[in-house]
């Protein structure tokens, strides 16, 4: 299988970087590129929406406060990098074509943001849209998709398995400014389902067990194209 993997930056650096889960993740990685090809977008998380906090006090600019999200991703996306080692490509990938490429050379392509106005989130579901890849793993800091934020409303329910039509419609409740943080926002929902990619939305317990998750052995949400 090719597999894309889209890991949020407030998983892999809550406050501080997760040293543990970025090892455990690290090997999950490892062992699952052995007998498939893999691909992993890092996002921002947390501290990329301080830095766009304090942004805003000098700039009203989206576009400008975007761009400070995206070096922010892409230094997380170094330290999986130095994580993974030898399995990884050196350098972070930029570009869908280059992540391709590195595939083709037996490595694991990493990436962050790209461009303005697309989370790592809208990322990654365009990399596996680009690569055809047979699945999108989405590893969050909410252990699947909820009929509402389930950090607001102690009454929300998490949905085992939905449709990609459904994921767009709960989506589309997310904003949409630098440094949105909704499970997975709208654009990246519109794209798996342009894609009709299959997807797993899962949690950081999950993401422990990846090895399992792509099997589909996991807590999380199932998105049927």
């Amino acid at each position: 299988m090719r597999i894309v993997f889209d890991i949020g930056g407030s998983v892999l650096v809550p406050d501080d970087p997760d040293i543990d889960f970025i090892k455990a993740i690290a090997y999950e990685l490892t062992k699952i590129s052995e007998d498939h090809e893999v691909a992993v977008v890092v996002g921002g998380g947390k501290v990329a929406r301080k830095y766009i906090k304090a942004a805003k006090t000098f700039t009203p600019n989206e576009t400008f406060k975007d761009y400070i999200g995206i070096h922010i991703t892409r230094a997380n996306a170094m330290l999986l990098i130095a994580a993974l080692g030898e399995k990884a490509y050196p350098f972070v990938v930029q570009d869908f074509r280059k992540a391709w490429e590195v595939i083709q050379l037996k490595k694991i392509p990493i990436m962050g943001g790209t461009h303005p106005g697309h989370t790592t989130d809208a990322v990654a579901a365009l990399l596996a849209e680009y690569l055809q890849a047979d699945l999108l793993i989405v590893v969050t800091n909410v252990d699947g998709v909820y009929d509402s934020d389930p950090r607001k409303n102690p009454d929300a329910k998490k949905l085992d398995r939905i449709t990609v039509d459904q994921l767009v419609e709960i989506a589309m409740q997310g904003e949409s400014k630098a440094g949105g943080s909704s499970v997975v926002d709208a654009l990246a929902a519109k794209f798996i389902q342009r894609g009709k990619i299959r997807t797993y939305i899962v949690g950081k317990k999950d993401a422990y067990s990846l090895f399992d998750v792509i099997k589909g052995k996991h807590s999380g949400t199932v998105v049927e194209p």
